[in-house]
Order: structure tokens, then C-alpha cells, then sequence
């Protein structure tokens, strides 16, 4: 059997080009799949660490309460109480700030983003965190204060009542 140089070299780039498009092929999938991962990771990080911050309210009856008294009004907290609801609030919308530029770069899960975009959504009808907000939003970055006062103007503040133990004075 007798080929011709040429024929050879014909099926020698047949070949190789065949081994580029299944080396690609396997370069995309092995990229898909840590992107993935890394979303997941991302993920299951940012929710750790809100999760954790949630903490100080479930551990914490006294700031329980102060939450309650804050989301009713901010601006009628004792010095020491704003400083206090104010640390809470400034380290969980850092957390959701840097969520929502996760979200946006496709680098944390949409569903995951969707439930935090709704307790945004819940919180900043809150009486007291749309006070806080109006004087502390210059802490943020542009983007993330554009995006909350996007949803401010489109939700209305909610009522007290939301707030109130219905006699109960746990928190008297």
C-alpha cells in the first residue's frame, strides 16, 4: 500500500483538526462546569454570611426589640440605639450590595438573588429603614443606591401595625 506523501499529510490534518475541535469541545464543558461551581460557592457564601447576621436578631431579644422600635422609626432611637440599628443595617446592605453585584455579573444563582431582591423589597417599605437610609444612603455605591431608591419609589412604606406584639409588650 502505497499513499502518496500528500494523501498522508491530508489525513494528518484531518486528524489534528479533529483533535482541536474535541479539545475545545472539552476546554468549553470543563469551563461551564467551574463556572458553576464558582457560582455555587459564591452562593452559598453570601447566604452563610447574611444567615449569620440574621443571627443577632434571633439570639438577641434586647436588639429584637431595638429592630422592632428602628424599623417603626429610626429617628427616635437614643443615640446609642441608632448607632446600634444602624451598624445592623449598614453591614447587611453591604452584604446585599455586594450581592446585587454578584447577581448582576451572573456570578451568584438568579433564584437565590430573586429572594434577597424581595426582602429588599420588604425592608425598605420599613418607616425606620427608609429614615436610615435617607441618611446614610452616601455609604453605598452609586449603583446600589440608584437600585434602592428604584425600589423605594416603587413601594410605599408599610404600616406600623407590621410591627406591633398586639399587646403583648414583649418589648415594653
Amino acid at each position: 500500500m502505497n499513499w502518496p506523501l500528500g494523501k498522508i499529510l491530508q489525513i494528518g490534518e484531518l486528524v489534528a483538526a479533529f483533535a482541536v475541535v474535541v479539545s475545545v469541545a472539552f476546554v468549553v464543558v470543563e469551563i461551564r462546569q467551574n463556572s458553576e461551581a464558582q457560582v455555587q460557592a459564591a452562593t452559598q457564601q453570601a447566604v452563610s454570611n447574611y444567615i449569620n447576621s440574621l443571627e443577632r436578631l434571633v439570639d438577641n431579644p434586647d436588639f429584637t426589640c431595638l429592630y422592632i422600635r428602628g424599623a417603626q422609626d429610626y429617628r427616635s432611637l437614643r443615640g446609642d440605639e441608632r448607632l446600634r440599628f444602624s451598624a445592623y443595617y449598614m453591614s447587611t446592605y453591604y452584604q446585599l450590595q455586594e450581592m446585587l453585584r454578584l447577581a448582576s455579573d451572573g456570578s451568584i444563582d438568579a433564584d437565590t438573588w430573586s429572594g434577597f431582591h424581595a426582602l429588599l423589597t420588604e425592608t425598605t417599605r420599613y418607616p425606620g429603614v427608609r429614615q436610615w437610609w435617607s441618611d446614610r444612603r452616601y455609604w453605598f455605591s452609586t449603583r446600589y443606591q440608584d437600585y434602592i431608591e428604584a425600589l423605594l419609589r416603587e413601594h410605599e412604606p408599610i404600616d406600623s401595625y407590621l410591627f406591633q406584639d398586639n399587646g403583648q409588650q414583649a418589648c415594653g
